[in-house]
């Protein structure tokens, strides 16, 4: 650090200086002059008396960052800058060659296409894979099957005024009970009958009386079980409505799984009642419940046999037509299967119209119809191909090293395509910038300098169009390799997160941004410099054909002379430059400039507090950055800090330099950029203190599908009259154990998991453990031992215990395995509160088990349950993992700590907009919403860093000079590679499916976001309180 009064000094050399350089500017008055000097002076932190005023801390910080963070950054800044520049020479050099080693590289990683294995499971997906709940359940489906499918058919009566109680309606109803079971499959050996019906284990002693059937061997649920299923029985009721009355939860169900007693609101709805509000008088909506077994494909997870039974039992329901009930609406399996599809087969139309529009966007972007000179539609095209190209590479590369392919991930593209577009503006919006040359006259047109060049210093246009693509490649080479090491860094860090789908998506990213990063370098360059090239044969052809008097022709040459000099005039011609003395006279000096910084940087050394060591410093620090050489005319310095020296950045055209900088930077606009702010701001954290846990039940269901739209209509007619009262059946398992020794521990166990005050107690009340104790009292037994308790069981459960023998599993060894049925209340249960009860009550039968060893809890949606467990942790650690990985990169490579804070600030606070947005669009925290939580990071990154990078190189003597710098600079590259996304995004609003309702409305939240933070706030905070030049740190240090 230096003493303040050595500071002082240095700092009043470099205010004269400014101030000397500022009067001698061509269009600079004596006001304007001392205005900008007195801001040079509050920029290098000097006071009136010359010592350090009240921010010198700051100066001791820039020249702390020089010795640690500076040095290093200018260290990794000008290798990238060397790196980019032999690049540029080797694929300038060599375009057709650039060109075919890309194309069979990305052949050779697309190879990994071929072992492309889709993964449709959603529970795959979306689901922790190493979770208790699927260990769970294999051992279940291990030990007692599968479980059932369950075919529903809603009926509704017609016109709103048919009492379905009615004996009429009743006897429709069997109708419609007997089609159901006369559907069959495959050669007619699967049906909803005996055939593969879910069977009945439990006795039926109590329907002797009425008189067994075949039917009652098949597990149902319906209003005919008031008369067990039997048409005749029902024809003999006088007064179906009174058998009702008198035998609601009262009379035993014969076939129902989920309650030995009818239970009257689980099969009918829209009640009606007498006036003593008990009596029931008649019903306007029926329940039908089939089920059937199924054995699962292990992979899939599916019975196609199943499926293809309920295909025909939906056809045949949804054909018929009745007296009393309005069109039967069937809700099955494969009907959701099949919305579900068929919705996402509609939403990909938007998909393939999305690329196109982005297509066509990027040609528009670079087109310019009234100046052909600065168009450049068709390296729009180029861009979107190296895209495209280094995208298949990419992913065919993580296919062949293991990474999961799913639906979803396909959307990646569109992010992949933001992503390059935003890196293919940047280089093209640098490749007409100002070459620092002797030579060079920043008058006139890039073109027309390159065309001088061509025809009065006699270079090819193949020399002269290397220099241009070396020059541009070294100025946006270190700004896009920012953008994309800090992509990268936050997709691998999201990649940490348990959802499979998501970790996934952020692996295939990752891979698309460094495979997309690496061609744009090298096939974009060459596909740039044969474009580049052309443009320059025309402007020549244009040239010779005004001085001829003939018309331009778009050739190469015109009438009987050859026009332009191709490489071979070149040489041919005395003292003429070729490409070959280019790369010695004019492009390996791009590359020796910056051999030449990076040693005066990389070798400077900690100042004395000698006032010498700091002239000498400050000298050096001089010839880090060269002025360009004064053409004919032109102002004598860029590098003089005043508003005439920033007119060289802002062109005649320049929109955000000019106008959009002026009313930015003002007050006012200063004011409502950080006034906005602070309202989304708040309104995140509102948004984010409300967001709940949850997922709607079959959420990939959707209305609107043309011929599946009744499996929509199914579920919401189930929701609004039948989700009262309703109850979800969980599994209590127990595993190997001696029973007659450890009853009191069974006892136990019972017993506390009844008083659960979700379980229902009654559910309980009918479990083999007390059926068998019951049994032996009954019987006047006694069991003193263990194989007499082994030996009474067996018995019991080949004669009255037949109900549970299916519950009961005995080898040579004895029980091995036990179930028994409970149910829990599902009254408008969250996904957050499911996942609560499940974790209680696993550890409720953990306290209670005793010497019964491992319990499990087990339900088909404990599987789903299990990813709330996880959902808000791994989405918080992913996120956590990816902030910090981005920090700590961009303090490495924009060397400055307070940039590094300024966007990762930026990065989180998109972060908590997107967090707190569920809230704000009536949605929950699921598996699907927290996935853009999680790559809000990487795609929130670029627009901030690469305005921040600009303005960290600017030159300018003020704040505000450096923010408009920035904005003219990189300003239409930002906007044109948002607005790709964000077109190609929009036309996911018109999809259906929940998965690209949620990509639309985060997706669109998430990039406003980050062209707000790149164009607004970053360039407002910078001119408050942004942190000090590379350039001027130096000159500090």
């Amino acid at each position: 650090a230096l003493r303040p009064a050595a500071l002082a000094r240095s700092s009043d050399r470099h205010s004269v200086t400014a101030q000397k350089r500022m009067e001698d500017e061509a269009g600079v008055n004596a006001e304007d002059a001392r205005e900008v000097a007195v801001l040079s002076d509050d920029e290098y932190d000097v006071d009136e008396k010359g010592g350090p005023d009240r921010r010198s801390s700051a100066t001791s910080s820039g020249a702390a960052q020089w010795n640690y963070l500076l040095r290093a950054s200018k260290a990794i800044e000008l290798l990238i800058a060397k790196t980019c520049a032999r690049l540029a020479v080797a694929c300038a050099a060599s375009p057709a060659r650039t060109i075919w080693a890309c194309v069979i590289i990305a052949i050779g990683c697309g190879m990994g296409w071929i072992l492309l294995d889709d993964e449709n499971q959603v529970e795959k997906l979306y689901t922790p894979q190493r979770t208790r709940a699927f260990a769970d359940r294999d051992w279940v489906e291990d030990r007692f099957g599968d479980a059932d499918a369950v075919s529903l058919v809603y009926l509704n009566r017609e016109n709103g005024k048919t009492n379905l109680f009615d004996k009429d309606a009743l006897l429709e109803l069997f109708d419609l009970y007997d089609l159901a079971l006369s559907i069959d499959s495959e050669k007619h050996t699967r049906g909803y009958d005996t055939r593969s019906c879910a069977q009945v284990f439990w006795a039926s002693d109590v329907f002797t009386d009425r008189g067994t059937s075949a039917d009652l061997l098949c597990q149902k649920e319906s209003i005919l079980a008031f008369w067990a299923y039997n048409r005749t029985r029902l024809e003999a009721d006088p007064d179906p409505l009174a058998t009702i009355n008198a035998n609601v939860g009262v009379a035993e169900d014969c076939c129902s799984p989920s309650s030995r007693t009818i239970e009257l609101a689980s099969i009918a709805a829209k009640l009606e009642y007498a006036a003593d509000g008990r009596t029931i008088t008649g019903a306007g909506a029926l329940r039908l419940a089939f089920y059937l077994e199924q054995s699962l494909n292990e992979r899939s997870r599916s019975d196609p046999h199943a499926r293809r039974l309920e295909n025909k039992f939906d056809r045949r329901i949804r054909g018929a037509r009745w007296a009393y009930f309005q069109n039967p609406i069937p809700v099955t399996q494969y009907g959701i299967d099949t919305n579900s599809d068929a919705a996402f087969d509609g939403d990909r139309l938007f998909i393939n119209i999305a690329i196109f529009i982005i297509i066509a966007y990027a040609f528009l972007a670079l087109y310019d119809r009234k100046r052909p000179e600065r168009s450049r539609g068709v390296v729009g095209l180029y861009a979107v191909l190296t895209v495209v190209i280094s995208t298949l590479a990419a992913f065919g590369l993580a296919i062949l090293s293991g990474v999961g392919f799913s639906p979803s991930t396909g959307v990646a593209v569109f992010l992949v395509l933001g992503i390059g577009l935003d890196d293919s503006f940047v280089i093209c919006g640098l490749i007409d910038d100002d070459l620092d040359e002797e030579w060079y006259d920043p008058t006139r047109s890039p073109l027309e300098n390159d065309a001088d060049r061509v025809l009065v210093h006699g270079e090819s246009v193949e020399a002269v169009t290397s220099r241009r693509i070396i020059h541009t490649l070294r100025s946006s080479g270190p700004s896009i390799t920012v953008t994309s090491i800090t992509d990268t860094a936050a997709f691998i860090g999201g990649s940490f997160t348990e959802t499979p789908d998501i970790s996934n998506f952020n692996r295939f990213c990752a891979a698309a941004v460094m495979v997309d990063f690496a061609f744009q370098l090298t096939l974009f360059v060459a596909l740039l410099t044969y474009d580049q090239r052309n443009r320059l044969k025309r402007k020549l052809a244009e040239i010779e054909a005004q001085k001829t008097g003939d018309s331009v022709q778009r050739g190469c040459c015109s009438g009987s002379r050859c026009c332009v000099k191709t490489e071979r005039a070149v040489r041919d011609a005395p003292g003429g430059t070729t490409m070959d003395d280019a790369a010695d006279a004019d492009v390996a000096p791009e590359v020796a400039a910056v051999e030449s910084s990076s040693q005066v940087v990389v070798k400077a050394k900690a100042v004395d507090d000698d006032d010498d060591d700091a002239r000498n410093l400050d000298e050096a620090s001089a010839r880090t950055a060269p002025l360009p050489p004064k053409a004919p005319g032109a102002a004598s310095s860029r590098a003089a800090s005043s508003r005439a020296a920033s007119k060289r950045y802002i062109k005649d055209d320049d929109f955000w330099g000019g106008p959009y900088a002026d009313v930015l930077l003002s007050w006012p606009g200063r004011i409502f950029v950080l006034s906005a702010t602070a309202v989304v701001f708040a309104m995140a954290v509102v948004g984010a203190s409300r967001v709940r846990m949850d997922i709607e039940d079959n959420w990939n269901v959707v209305e609107g599908v043309p011929g599946y739209n009744y499996v929509r209509k199914g579920l919401d007619f189930e929701q609004k009259h039948f989700a009262r009262g309703a109850t979800e059946w969980v599994g209590l398992y127990t595993k190997r154990a001696d029973y007659y020794e450890s009853r009191d521990d069974m006892r136990r166990l019972i017993d506390d998991y009844a008083d659960e005050h979700y379980v229902v107690t009654a559910s309980l009340e009918t479990n083999w453990f007390d059926a068998h104790q019951g049994w032996l009292d009954e019987t006047g037994q006694t069991v003193s031992s263990s194989e007499e308790y082994l030996a009474s069981l067996r018995t019991y459960l080949a004669g009255d215990g037949i109900d549970y023998a299916h519950k009961v599993l005995i080898d040579d060894r004895g029980v091995y395995a036990t179930e028994i049925d409970s149910l829990w209340e599902d009254d408008d249960v969250t996904g957050g509160i499911a996942k609560r009860r499940m974790r209680k009550a696993r550890e409720q039968v953990r306290k209670s088990s005793g010497d019964l060893g491992t319990v499990i809890v087990y339900n088909n949606g404990f599987v789903w349950y299990e990813s709330f467990a996880v959902i808000a942790r791994s989405t918080i650690f992913a996120m956590l993992i990816a902030c910090v990985t981005v920090f700590i990169v961009l303090i490495f490579l924009l060397g400055d700590l307070l940039a590094a804070v300024l966007v990762a600030m930026f990065v989180t606070f998109t972060c908590l907009v997107t967090f707190g947005s569920i809230n704000l669009y009536s949605d929950d925290l699921n598996y699907i919403t927290s996935f853009f939580i999680v790559i809000a990071v990487g795609l929130s990154t670029d627009a901030p860093a690469h305005i921040c990078h600009t303005y960290l190189e600017s030159r300018d003597a003020t704040r505000s000079l450096r923010a408009r710098e920035s904005l003219s600079k990189l300003g239409p590259s930002v906007f044109r590679g948002g607005i790709s996304t964000i077109l190609g995004i929009a036309v996911t609003g018109f999809c259906v499916t929940y998965i690209f309702e949620a990509f639309f409305a985060y997706l669109m939240t998430i990039l406003i976001l980050a062209l707000w933070n790149g164009l607004a706030l970053m360039p407002v905070v910078c001119s408050l309180i942004g942190p000090m030049p590379t350039h001027d740190i130096i000159v500090h240090a």
